[in-house]
């Protein structure tokens, strides 16, 4: 716990360069942890792109003929912000009512180390042996859509070749309700930049005559997404695949009350998006768009009255399988520039993508850890979605052609990137010993 809580000191936020020394001190945190737990050829390994953030790998590799897993994890977090509104500074870990509050305690810092505790406990207790073969890798880029990952896995699949690939970074359905995550949202992220006249402008003297470009940023999101919730952008539906009879069969068997969802989590008087479609299937399986933050204009206190020449806003598409992020890039800039009024141009700027993924649950490598976690928590393991994205599982989908088992340790309240982020404290020791349990499961199965 110690070594946790000092992991979580670390403020290693990928996003903003001021951090950068930080972020690699957690790279040598994790690369000295796993060397000091028994791992071989512990290194961290550098991009030739400036200002990348190194990735940590580490191997153990001696268990002859049995599987072995690719073990990924993040050292990176998120930025704190908005910091006033944290009970307990979120670089100072506190420990309130069995839960550990720190930013990147959920995600994924806590989740990591519990991969990371259960090699080294497993080597513990069986005389420095595995009962599997282990790579680690583990990034500082997931929460900046970094590009570092994404080529070293294209480049070097021998070097990472596994039977499959284990990751906590998702969260429990409910608690102790064990859960494996076999759908993903995918997403593109990026940023629609708008310019009108030549400076801003006076609304007395001008008002009436010049373009206004936060308001043209208003009309062009309006034309991209009805209030209803319907996404406007032509073609954007047409790979969109539904999910099976089976698993909407599953879902509904799920403990799930949707005004208590409403009240509890998310805290507004309504829950909004498509009509025809139930909240888990609008969250785990319907694409959706959102703004996340418009700038433009005079934003500080007191009034000053001119009229914007220039305006952005940062969107994002959370697509689901088939659809192609590239595809849906192109789509979104075409409908951007049809919706674009006079006065005005307006461009969009892509920052990152990761595609959709469904895991297949008949995966032998799923139905051991759903006994395993089944074992531990002593209710039946369910199988769900995310409505959120990890590039990492399409990666390795798409260069190693293996599965990846999530196994989710957090709970659906853990506060992921906002103020007062936590992980239960039962649910990291649970989940050590479920990963423990899952390894002494496949020491029997063929590698």
């Amino acid at each position: 716990m110690d070594d946790l809580l000092s992991f979580l000191r670390i403020p290693s936020i990928s996003a903003d360069p001021a951090y950068a020394g930080e972020v690699r001190r957690a790279a040598e945190f994790v690369r000295a942890w796993l060397e000091r737990g028994g791992l071989e050829n512990a290194q961290l390994i550098e991009s030739p792109e400036a200002g990348a953030h190194p990735l940590v790998y580490a191997d153990w590799l001696h268990a002859a003929g049995r599987p072995t897993l690719l073990l990924y994890g993040h050292y990176d977090v998120q930025p704190p912000d908005p910091v006033e509104e944290w009970l307990s500074p979120p670089f100072e870990p506190s420990i309130r009512d069995g839960n550990i509050y720190a930013r990147g305690a959920a995600d994924d810092k806590g989740q990591l180390f519990i991969l990371m505790e259960a090699v080294a406990q497993s080597l513990r207790a069986n005389g420095g042996q595995l009962p599997v073969n282990v790579k680690f890798l583990i990034e500082g880029e997931e929460e900046s859509g970094g590009c570092h990952i994404e080529r070293f896995v294209s480049k070097n699949p021998r070097a990472l070749s596994a039977n499959a690939a284990v990751i906590c970074d998702t969260a429990m359905f409910a608690p102790e309700i064990p859960s494996i995550t076999t759908g993903l949202r995918g997403i593109v992220y990026g940023e629609i930049f708008v310019a009108g006249a030549a400076h801003d402008l006076h609304s007395g003297d001008y008002g009436g005559v010049a373009p206004n470009a936060v308001e043209a940023i208003a009309q062009i999101m309006s034309a991209l997404k009805s209030r209803d919730g319907t996404i406007l952008i032509p073609g954007i539906y047409d790979r969109v695949q539904m999910p099976s009879a089976a698993e909407i069969k599953g879902w509904k068997k799920l403990p799930f009350d949707a005004e208590q969802f409403r009240r509890n989590e998310v805290g507004s008087t309504a829950l909004t998006g498509e009509s025809g479609y139930d909240v888990l299937t609008r969250i785990w399986a319907r694409p959706t768009l959102e703004i996340h933050g418009i700038r433009g204009g005079y934003t500080g206190e007191g009034a000053k009255t001119v009229i914007p020449a220039a305006a952005s806003a940062k969107i994002s598409l959370r697509l689901v399988p088939d659809q192609k992020p590239e595809e849906v890039a192109e789509q979104l800039s075409s409908a951007i520039a049809a919706a674009c009024p006079a006065g005005v141009v307006a461009r969009f700027h892509p920052m990152h993508a990761s595609p959709p993924c469904l895991i297949d649950p008949a995966s032998p490598f799923l139905a051991k850890a759903a006994e395993a976690m089944q074992e531990v928590f002593g209710n039946s393991t369910a199988y769900i979605r995310c409505g959120g994205s990890i590039p990492i599982v399409g990666l390795i989908q798409r260069h190693l052609g293996i599965p990846s088992v999530l196994l989710g340790f957090g709970l659906p309240d853990d506060q992921i990137h906002a103020p007062n982020e936590k992980l239960f404290i039962s649910n990291y020791l649970r989940g050590i010993v479920s990963i423990v349990g899952y390894f002494e499961r496949l020491r029997f199965s063929a590698g």
